[in-house]
This record gives C-alpha cells, sequence and structure tokens, in this order.
C-alpha cells in the first residue's frame, strides 16, 4: 500500500512541475530546461528553513515558491530577446549556476544537500506515512490546476497564445510582451519552486541530484509527452513518466539500480514513437477528456477546400464597388477630394523622421500628414523604404531623428505596444493572422481594455471578467461581420486562404478601436474579387471618420482610394498631391513606371 502510495505522491508533485512548464512552453513558448533547478530553490529553502530557523514545512514550501518566482523574474529579463536555442542554452547555464551555488555553502550541506528534514505536519497532523502526503498533494494539485487553467484559458491566455505563435503581430495590438514574458516566467518558477518544496518535504531532504539536469529533461518529457497546451495532457504525462521506473522493475524484471539507468532511455524512445505517431502529444491542445466531441480531429468546411471562395457577403460589397467604380471621375470630383483632405484636422504629424543602417539611409528628413476621415498612400518602387516608414512611426525601428505626434502626443521614444494604445495600428504585409487561434480569437485578441488580460482582476473579479469577455465577443463578431467573415468565426484561422486571412487580419485591426490605421499592401497577393471587396471595406471605414494609410503597389487601389499621395523612393518623399498629379509627372513615372 506504502509502495503505491509512494508512486502517487510522486505523480501528484511531478504534475505540479509538468503544468507550470507546460504554461511556459505549452501556451507562451517560452523554453526552459532549467525548471527542476528552480525547484531547487523551493527545496534548499524548505530544507534550510526548518532545519535552522524551526519553520513548518509547509511555510516554507511557500516561502520558498515565493523566492523562486523571484529569481526566475530577474533570469527572464534577459532571456526576453534570445532565440530558442539561445534560451535552451541560457536556462542550462543557470541551471549548472544555481545548483553550483547550492552546493557551494556548507549551510547548505555542500556536496550531500540537507538531509533530515523535520516530518511535515498540517492542521497538527503529522505527515508520517506517504500515503499521509495524498490528500495535501492532491488539494495542492488541484490548486494549481486552477491557477494555470485560469491563466491559460482565458483573455489572459489568449494574449500567451498569441505571444507564443507571433509576438510581434501581439506586440503591434498594444499588448506589453516584455511584461507578460516576464510575469509569466516568474509565476512558473515560482510554481516550479513549490513543487521542488514539496518534493522536499516528502523525501525529508533536499540533495542536488533529485534537482539535476536529468529531472529537468524528465519534466519537459512529461510536457510533450501529455500534449502543449493542454493542461491535463501534462498530468498524464507526469503519470506517464513517473511510472516508467515501477514498469520496468516490475513488468520488466530489472534491478532498482539497472531501472534508474534506462528510465531516460525508455521515456525517450516512447517519445520517439509518439513524435512518429501523434506528434503532437497524448492530448494535443483543445481536446479535452470530458469533451468526447474534441477527440476527433476537426472536419475540413467543405468553403475552405477552395482558395478562392469569397463569403457572399464579401461578393456583395465587391460588387457594390465594382458598380461605383464605373462613374468615371472628373478633375473636378479630384479637386474636390483633395480639397476634402487639405481641409480635414491633422491627426498624425510626422517632421524630420530619418533612420540610416549604416551607410543605407532608410529614410531621410520625412514629412508626413494624415488627416482625419481621410485615406492617405504611401507609394514607390521596390525599396524606397515604406514599410520602414510604417516600422518608424510604429516604434518597431528607433528613428535617428525626428518628431511622430498623434494628436499632438509625442510616439518617438514609444514602444509599439504603447503606440497601439495612444490609437496608431498597423497591419502587416505578410497578414500575420494567429494560425492556431480561431478567426473570432484572432479578432478579440485585437480589443483594448480587457480586464481579464490582467492578473488582479482575473482572479478577484471573475464576474467582471466573464461580462467585459462577452461584450468584447460581440464586439469581435460584429467586426467579421462587417469584413464578411462571421460564417467563419470557429474556424482556426491558419485554415484560411490568404484572402481570407487579409480579411480577419482587417477585422482585427479594426477591433482596436484606433484612431490611424496603417495597412500595409492590404490588397497584395489576392486576386480580382478580394481586391474589390477590400476596396469596399476600406472606404466604409473611411466613412466612419477613421484616418488610414496604405502603402500599396496595386495603382488600381491607390487611384480609387487615396485622398492623398505621397510618392517615397530612396528614403525620401519626392512629391506629393493627387494621384493623377504624380501620374502625370514624367519625373516620377520614370523612376515608378520605368517610362519617360
Amino acid at each position: 500500500m506504502q509502495v503505491a502510495a509512494n508512486y502517487i505522491d510522486q505523480i501528484l508533485i511531478f504534475s505540479i512541475f509538468a503544468l507550470s512548464l507546460n504554461l511556459l512552453l505549452g501556451y507562451m513558448g517560452q523554453v526552459s530546461v532549467a525548471h527542476a533547478s528552480f525547484g531547487a530553490i523551493g527545496g534548499y529553502a524548505v530544507g534550510y528553513l526548518s532545519l535552522t530557523h524551526g519553520w513548518n514545512v509547509f511555510l516554507a514550501v511557500l516561502f520558498g515558491a515565493v523566492l523562486a518566482g523571484v529569481v526566475g523574474a530577474i533570469v527572464a529579463l534577459p532571456a526576453l530577446r534570445l532565440s530558442v536555442e539561445y534560451l535552451i542554452l541560457l536556462t542550462l547555464g543557470v541551471s549548472s549556476v544555481l545548483l553550483g551555488l547550492f552546493q557551494t555553502f556548507p549551510q547548505l550541506g555542500g556536496t550531500y544537500g540537507l538531509i533530515g528534514i523535520p516530518i511535515a505536519s498540517i492542521f497538527g497532523h503529522d505527515l508520517v506515512k506517504t500515503s499521509d502526503w495524498i490528500l495535501p498533494l492532491a488539494v495542492i494539485l488541484a490548486i494549481v490546476y486552477s491557477i494555470c487553467h485560469r491563466l491559460g484559458e482565458s483573455p489572459f491566455g489568449r494574449v500567451l497564445k498569441g505571444i507564443r505563435d507571433d509576438d510581434k503581430a501581439t506586440l503591434s495590438l498594444g499588448k506589453n510582451v516584455v511584461f507578460y514574458k516576464v510575469l509569466v516566467f516568474g509565476i512558473t518558477c515560482g510554481l516550479a519552486g513549490l513543487a521542488g518544496g514539496l518534493l522536499a518535504g516528502f523525501n525529508s531532504l533536499a540533495t542536488p541530484s533529485q534537482f539535476g539536469f536529468d529531472v529537468s529533461l524528465a519534466i519537459f518529457a512529461m510536457v510533450i509527452f501529455g500534449g502543449t497546451g493542454n493542461l491535463t495532457g501534462s498530468i498524464l504525462g507526469a503519470t506517464t513518466v513517473v511510472l516508467t521506473k515501477p514498469f520496468l522493475e516490475w513488468a520488466v524484471s530489472l534491478a532498482p539500480e539497472t531501472a534508474a539507468l534506462w528510465r531516460l532511455t525508455f521515456y525517450g524512445l516512447l517519445l520517439v514513437v509518439l513524435m512518429r505517431l501523434r506528434a503532437q502529444g497524448l492530448l494535443p491542445e483543445g481536446v479535452s477528456i470530458f469533451r468526447p466531441s474534441t477527440w476527433r480531429a476537426p472536419r475540413t468546411n467543405p468553403e475552405l477546400a477552395s482558395a478562392d471562395v469569397v463569403p457572399a457577403t464579401v461578393v456583395a460589397a465587391a460588387e457594390e464597388w465594382e458598380t461605383r467604380l464605373e462613374v468615371v471621375e472628373t478633375p473636378a470630383d479630384e479637386r474636390r477630394r483633395e480639397r476634402t483632405w487639405a481641409d480635414a484636422p491633422v491627426v498624425l504629424e510626422v517632421t524630420g523622421l530619418s533612420k540610416s543602417f549604416g551607410s543605407i539611409v532608410a529614410a531621410e528628413d520625412l514629412s508626413i500628414v494624415l488627416r482625419k476621415g481621410t485615406i492617405t498612400a504611401l507609394v514607390g518602387p521596390n525599396g524606397a523604404g515604406k514599410t520602414t516608414v510604417f516600422n518608424l512611426l510604429t516604434g518597431f525601428i528607433p528613428p535617428d531623428s525626428g518628431s511622430v505626434k498623434l494628436n499632438g502626443r509625442e510616439l518617438v521614444g514609444s514602444k509599439p505596444n504603447r503606440v497601439a494604445r495612444a490609437g496608431m495600428v498597423r497591419s502587416w504585409q505578410d497578414v500575420r493572422v494567429i494560425p492556431r487561434l480561431s478567426s473570432l480569437q484572432n479578432v478579440m485578441l485585437g480589443v483594448q481594455d480587457q480586464s481579464g488580460e490582467h492578473l488582479a482582476p482575473l482572479f478577484a473579479n471573475v464576474a467582471g471578467v466573464k461580462r467585459r469577455e462577452r461584450e468584447v465577443r460581440e464586439a469581435s463578431m460584429d467586426w467579421l461581420s462587417f469584413v464578411g467573415m462571421s460564417d467563419f468565426a470557429d474556424t482556426p484561422a491558419g485554415a484560411l486562404s490568404f484572402g481570407q486571412s487579409k480579411l480577419v487580419a482587417l477585422a482585427r485591426v479594426l477591433s482596436t478601436n484606433a484612431d490611424v490605421l496603417l495597412l500595409d499592401e492590404p490588397a497584395s497577393g489576392i486576386d480580382t474579387q478580394w481586391v474589390e471587396a477590400m476596396l469596399a471595406l476600406i472606404e466604409k471605414v473611411r466613412e466612419q471618420g477613421r484616418t488610414v494609410c496604405i502603402v500599396e503597389h496595386n495603382l488600381h487601389v491607390v487611384d480609387h482610394l487615396a485622398d492623398h499621395t505621397y510618392f517615397m523612393e530612396l528614403g525620401r518623399i519626392t512629391d506629393q498631391g493627387t494621384f493623377q498629379e504624380l501620374t502625370n509627372s514624367p519625373r516620377l513615372a520614370e523612376a515608378y513606371f520605368g517610362t519617360n
């Protein structure tokens, strides 16, 4: 009985390790191979405080968890801009440093660690036998699972998944990516410290071998085996990995010492087989053992079989726009549009904006004005620096000099998320929808001021978060309907055609309610019917009183949309005016169209 209880206790403890790592790896896409070493912080805290200061083991466990969380947040700071391979090396180095420090100090037991930790007690009851630990550990696991589920399956988790799949796109929507990375790294390290403290209290010792690199690899294997992005899978993975030892001892009849040596090899082979047969793990993201409908892969919507399929509402918008294009615009109409642009109040004023990359001048003394309720186009040949301008305006590239004022507020020096929250949001030439989120979730990601994206209200104001989430969902559905994609609300964005993805990306930008929208080649790479639909939608945005700037190579789009046009070449604005004025200039015709 006590032998079985021992393995149950280990499963419960390592499930906490796996849940915390899955929140970091599966939900936010950050890799750590030092998870056991953060557990060591909790384990050694329990040993030191209980042995030398007489602390209750469970009180020491809480202190160790907080300490591990603080250390994890500090470690996260230099790791933020590292690629996956360097992040692995960094966390591996951190693991070596932490374990080395623990073995250096005699107060922590040196190379032997801390042995003879007092028996834990809770509510006056001593946990003498292994079976005594099952209930307390099960309760703690349930609490940890609830915390991780609340973080991962909520507006907060939606942001984490956005960071996981495309942190730049998430940053451009006003989300503080750096803050989320530091916070989640700290939380998951704290939970690892909690598990490590429990492991030390359970075994009555805290030694380097308990928290070595092989243990970190085992925890990593639990997450991969169970399924990244699936919390229930983490428990299943922990159960599988922990039970490999008794399986090897009892089923294969190996001696305990031999079984320990073969254990890593055994579940390594299990992972190889799993990657071949089911690469997403035993329980893939989105699959629940409590909902049989999620066990099967979703059927492909027949409407998505062809990339040329256009929703009926988009077809109607395109036909309406095509009819309007049959009306030939006269010079008087164009002058009227230019006067309307000139009379509109200035929303964005850019002056003296410059940026060089070594000897390459990307932008030189740029001055651009965007006016309320108008569409401004930025055109020029390839390599002129148009997309670079968008990067400069939104803070993705810091300018060398110049000013960018939005409604009188200086934006130079602001991070991209602050620019977005100030009221200027950009789209991307390569769309950058979040593929593993549905179309609706992509649009919901763009909505600002969601209480559920913040830690305190997420746990302290559950009813308010739920109410706000309903509002966000309704508003996002309205924007999907606006672009004609409401029928695809539950379709993963990665399953959409390129044209459909463009519409979802447009809806996501619109959902931010930003005053200024910077659209990078919204009509590129899509066929004529999609182009006409995009034109109609952008004009409707102008009719809403919002300010739009487009970078576009499609002259058909610029001709029929732009109220004012800037011509750019080699990083400089060389002319501006109506589209017809620009195309009638011999100099610009030669530079842009290759004609004299």
